[in-house]
């Protein structure tokens, strides 16, 4: 320290002892601070393209940032006004240790970020060039490492502090509790979504359907699972709701059987309207040829015998499943129109009932009112 002051003194007096050399000298000092933001501008172009934007522009914050301090202080060198960085320094009353604490701990945290960045670049090497995870591992090992990472980086920077981890675990078990009480449904989420990540019920991109939710699965994150029904609307489901509930996988195998029901009048032949619905499903170019469609009879109707067709698709999903059902409607409707096989409407049978008989009073027949005691008055 006493020799950076010493030096500070000999370049006041030899070189910034006059009005112009000072001037000179800020002159000087702000022309070169424009220079270095011109170049982080420039240098910074080709590492967005390469990196994330937001990184390089952390990168060029912290590198002006850190130039234009520099300039602050040989300004004050230059016109002999340093009190006034101390006035500054008392004031935030920032002694040695604390800045230096304050700097370990500022490059831990950048430190952080940049290795989960590199980190999760090779994640994404993996899973994009290589193919050697998948979309929903890659997901895991994001999550993972971000919080592996951040903790690590906590607990250095406690101890950079000095706080006492022990102290610190107790103190967080008596409000863990308090937190849990709290925040139970939060936490659950959290804990439902590592169950998730691991378990790997689903990816994303696949079909699912959940409670009163079906859609493609767009991002899963350690609270939600975000989807996009068939409306084109994104959902935020709890990833606690998901485990708590049955979960269909539509995309899980390569295929999926779908099946539609169809009746024929009592009259038709039965067997030959089963052979031209197979027939005409296996015409249609959605429906795997393995295994092979087929049709059986389901029940008796009303109007009619109710067949259920049933077929594979490949691939499945919404789209597919409504292209596939559209075909074999529009299939079957016309091999059955062609074969003169008619599908029934409801039909109802009506008979009267026979004529009511009833005995007539031959004299009220005639037009002649009855009397009697009763109404006579008793004579």
């Amino acid at each position: 320290m006493i020799l950076a002051t010493g030096f500070v003194r000999w370049l006041q007096t030899t070189y910034l002892s006059s009005t112009g050399s000072r001037v000179l000298g800020t002159f000087g000092a702000l022309l070169l601070l424009g220079v270095v933001v011109y170049l982080v501008d420039r240098a910074g172009r080709p590492f967005k393209n390469r990196y994330s934007s937001r990184l390089t522009e952390a990168f060029q914050a912290g590198i002006v940032a850190v130039w234009l301090i520099l300039t602050v202080v040989w300004v004050t060198v230059v016109w002999n006004i340093t009190w006034a960085l101390d006035i500054v320094i008392n004031t935030l009353s920032i002694n040695r240790l604390t800045a230096v604490r304050a700097l370990f701990t500022v490059t831990a945290i950048i430190v952080a970020y940049l290795f989960v960045r590199l980190l999760n670049r090779s994640i994404d090497r993996l899973s994009e060039e290589h193919g050697a995870i998948t979309d929903h591992q890659s997901e895991m090992a994001y999550h993972v490492a971000d919080v592996g990472v951040f903790v690590v980086v906590g607990f250095v920077s406690l101890a950079i502090w000095g706080i006492s981890l022990g102290n610190l675990f107790l103190s967080a078990g008596v409000l863990g509790a308090i937190v849990g009480l709290a925040g139970r449904e939060t936490i659950g989420a959290i804990t439902a979504g590592f169950v998730l990540l691991f378990s790997r019920p689903f990816h994303v991109g696949d079909w699912i359907q959940t409670a009163d939710h079906e859609g493609v699965v767009r991002d899963v994150t350690i609270v939600n699972t975000k989807l996009r029904t068939f409306d084109d609307e994104h959902v935020l489901i709890p990833n606690d709701e998901i485990t708590s509930n049955p979960l269909v996988n539509r995309s899980e195998n390569d295929r999926l059987r779908l099946d539609l029901e169809v009746g024929v009048d009592y009259e038709t032949d039965l067997d030959r309207a089963m052979e031209v619905a197979q027939e005409a499903m296996t015409d249609v170019e959605a429906v795997r040829e393995m295994p092979a469609p087929r049709v059986i009879s389901k029940r008796f109707a009303e109007s009619g015998i109710v067949l259920e067709l049933r077929w594979w698709i490949g691939n499945p999903s919404a789209q597919r499943e409504w292209k596939a059902k559209t075909a074999v409607i529009t299939g079957v409707k016309t091999a059955f129109d062609r074969e003169g096989i008619s599908i029934p409407y409801p039909q109802r049978t009506l008979s009267a009932r026979e004529e009511a008989t009833f005995e007539v009073d031959e004299m009220a027949s005639e037009g002649v009112p009855r009397s009697d005691a009763a109404t006579d008055g008793g004579e």
